[in-house]
């Protein structure tokens, strides 16, 4: 909230002396007495009493006091209006009150009680800013007397864009002038908030309308309105003084061009981009999507927050393709932003613009083709936005194939390659999986990679690995006890962040990095020398930090989607629950023992694929090294597959390796890893020891059945005469 950070950074610029008032509170509450629960005389306090008790008491370190007060007065009914009401009318004000919470906050035993007051004064003042009757009852009050135009003005700039569509409708349905003239000033002074409502209702109003819009948006002067106003100015139905005006408005935001089609695409990409003059309120839960209708006029849809951006830039690239069908940017953003809004909508929240769309996300990435899908992916690697990049990977998997791969890339980018690289392991499997199936007909630069990738996915267990970064002994051991009984696998742990680079180089991929840092200074040069490291670009992190440090460190890192700060020593069940979302936002969550296993198995598919296809472009025998370890390590069918496919690698060792497999297995895999090292056998030839003759042989000898027959085919495979095999016949005489 607006509020709440203002009262923060009324306290960090100090952090000494908030240090020295915290520790006296806290010495000072040691003396406080309980918090009465009513008055002497058995009747419950009004709530304004209990604000100025609640106030009081935190002034002067009553700390108990205090939280028998708030508590009561969140208790006791009162509105967030009614409280906000309160504050500003109480003794010394909104001011006295911020400093109450400025200390509140700073002392464990007030901080929740005065976070949660500071915010529902905070919701009041919005809910009163924002209520309809007071707007309108402010608007009759600019052509009253000087104290009421104040008052006025007051009402309406804190009320922002919710001001304008009462404001506009002076202006076009008004009958009073000189009210019309103060409602245009008035939009002039909201500024910023309200050029996107005022430019859905351009295109509507009546022209004599249009001509005062054209000049509040060429005074206001912001360049997101450009592409309404050239629109407006080029539309041959548009009457003359009205297209003048939008020219003049145009060359007044500092655009240029005629290309409507450009200039909408590149306001939705910097919708995409989360340009922050673009979002009135990013602080809030909500914020409107506007549109206009004749007969309402502007009207409101909130949106969440978390996807606005998104659904703007949809809007907005909607628009640009309405001009331009071809407009490629446009198109990019479009399928993006849909994906993103469709990952970014809060766990119970709807979307009411886009939510009961005929087509889903997913139908947009795939129909307009591989080339959309690789700009999708190209834009999702370069924001390190790890669940559009696997969104993006998806769709190239259902349309790329070995025609149209390395056409649909380009020569200047092929993202797809880049995703080999990128620092998350699904990411990674998910690239190599999508390159390996489309099964290209000649090499290309970094093909070396595809292989080894998928092996890793057969042999490596479902791990979670971390990396920690603490200028204190006891603290890396602590993050790292902490880890691990939340089942993490520490790949380092180390004071500086540049300490970690041989790890780094060591680990196919890192799911999670730990800072602690004494100094604040230190830990924002800790979290920017983990982001320019490639393997950690886009890993979660999580920042471990004191109660007087957090509040700085909100501020200066808190743009960072994929990070979070908490405090040490949370315990395990909230260390636990602050872990899985920051991982759930960042990633998707944990990668569980049932993705793990089935990337196992589409990655041996994906290897058969190969090993039977001969592509030229991978070599099956880069993974015969994490193959032989997962005969060890696999059990099963995986055990078995990965046995069907170093029969099709041309190596000694390979072969031996079954033969040993097959010689040592039970009843219930025998005959399948005597079958597959026959077929090594067969296309390869005899790479048998001695040891592994003797021991066929006796299984020979041994054997009846089906069993008896899959080792006469290795057996015959070898082509090697065996007085023992001819002994078979004259004993069964």
């Amino acid at each position: 909230m607006r509020f709440l950070a203002s009262v923060t950074w009324s306290f960090r610029i100090r952090p000494t002396a908030t240090k020295t008032i915290a520790c006296c509170l806290l010495a000072l509450a040691t003396f406080a007495a309980p918090a009465p629960a009513q008055t002497r005389s058995g009747v419950a306090p009004q709530p304004s009493q209990l604000l100025e008790d609640f106030v009081h008491y935190t002034r002067i370190a009553k700390v108990d006091l205090a939280t028998g007060y708030g508590q009561e007065l969140l208790d006791s009914g009162v509105t967030n209006a009614q409280l906000a009401v309160m504050v500003e009318e109480a003794e010394g004000g909104v001011k006295r009150f911020d400093e109450a919470i400025g200390r509140a906050l700073m002392v464990a035993e007030l901080e929740d009680i005065a976070a949660e007051v500071a915010r529902r004064v905070e919701t009041g003042r919005l809910d009163l800013a924002r209520d309809a009757d007071r707007i309108e009852e402010a608007i009759k009050m600019l052509t009253g007397t000087q104290r009421q135009k104040l008052l006025a003005t007051g009402r309406l700039k804190a009320a922002g864009e919710y001001a304008v569509p009462a404001l506009l409708r002076e202006i076009t349905d008004g009958r009073d002038d000189r009210l019309a003239l103060a409602a245009q000033s008035m939009i002039s002074t909201i500024g910023l908030d309200a050029v996107t409502p005022l430019c859905e209702a351009l295109p509507a109003v009546h022209p004599d309308s249009q001509l005062v819009i054209c000049n509040l948006l060429g005074d206001i002067r912001y360049a997101h309105a450009a592409p309404f106003l050239r629109s407006l100015a080029i539309d041959r139905t548009t009457p003359g003084p009205v297209a003048r005006a939008a020219d003049r408005a145009f060359a007044a935001v500092g655009a240029t061009g005629n290309d409507i089609g450009g200039l909408f695409a590149e306001l939705a990409e910097q919708y995409y981009a989360g340009s922050g003059s673009l979002v009135p309120y990013p602080n809030e839960p909500a914020n409107n999507v506007w549109s206009y209708d004749e007969f309402v006029g502007l009207a409101p849809t909130p949106v969440p927050t978390a996807i606005f951006n998104e659904v703007m830039a949809m809007r907005r690239s909607a628009q640009a393709l309405a001009a331009d069908p071809t407009n490629r940017l446009a198109l990019g953003v479009f399928v993006a932003a849909d994906l993103k809004r469709e990952n970014d909508l809060p766990e119970g929240a709807d979307d009411p613009v886009y939510g009961a769309s005929r087509y889903s996300p997913d139908f947009y990435a795939t129909v307009f083709g591989t080339g959309v899908s690789m700009d999708v992916l190209a834009r999702a690697i370069d924001t390190n936005d790890t669940r559009l990049v696997r969104d993006a990977i998806a769709a190239l998997s259902k349309t790329t194939g070995g025609s149209n791969l390395f056409g649909a890339m380009g020569r200047d980018r092929r993202p797809l390659l880049e995703a080999l690289s990128y620092p998350d392991r699904r990411v990674q499997y998910d690239a190599a999986l999508t390159l390996a199936h489309a099964l290209p007909e000649e090499g290309f630069d970094g093909d070396y990679r595809v292989v080894p990738i998928l092996a890793g996915a057969v042999q490596a267990a479902n791990q979670s690995f971390a990396v920690i970064v603490a200028d204190d002994d006891e603290n890396r051991r602590q993050a790292a006890r902490d880890l691990e009984a939340l089942g993490f696998t520490i790949a380092a742990a180390e004071p500086r962040a540049n300490f970690l680079a041989p790890a780094l180089a060591e680990t196919s991929g890192v799911d999670l990095a730990v800072v602690r840092m004494r100094v604040p200074q230190a830990t924002q040069d800790t979290v920017e020398s983990l982001r320019t490291m490639p393997q950690l670009a886009a890993v979660p992190v999580l920042v471990l930090a004191s109660t007087v440090d957090e509040p700085l460190l909100r501020r200066e890192l808190g743009e960072d989607p994929y990070l979070r700060i908490a405090r040490p020593g949370l315990g395990a069940t909230r260390y636990e629950a602050v872990l899985d979302e920051l991982l759930r936002v960042a990633m998707g969550g944990r990668m569980t023992e049932a993705e793990s296993e089935a990337y196992a198995f589409e990655s041996l598919g994906a290897l058969e694929d190969i090993a039977i296809a001969c592509s030229p472009a991978y070599a099956i025998k880069d993974a015969e090294s994490a193959l032989l370890d997962a005969m060890e390590s696999r059990t099963g069918r995986a055990r078995l597959l990965v046995a069907g496919i170093l029969a099709r690698i041309e190596s000694a060792t390979a072969q031996q390796k079954l033969f040993d497999a097959a010689l040592a297995a039970g009843e219930g895999e025998q005959i399948d890893l005597l079958t597959a090292v026959a077929d090594s056998v067969k296309r390869f030839g005899n790479r048998a020891e001695p040891r592994h003759i003797a021991g066929l042989l006796a299984l020979v000898a041994d054997a009846s059945g089906s069993t008896a027959e899959a080792a006469a085919r290795v057996h015959g495979a070898l082509n090697i005469t065996s007085t023992d095999a001819v002994k078979l016949i004259t004993a069964a005489e």
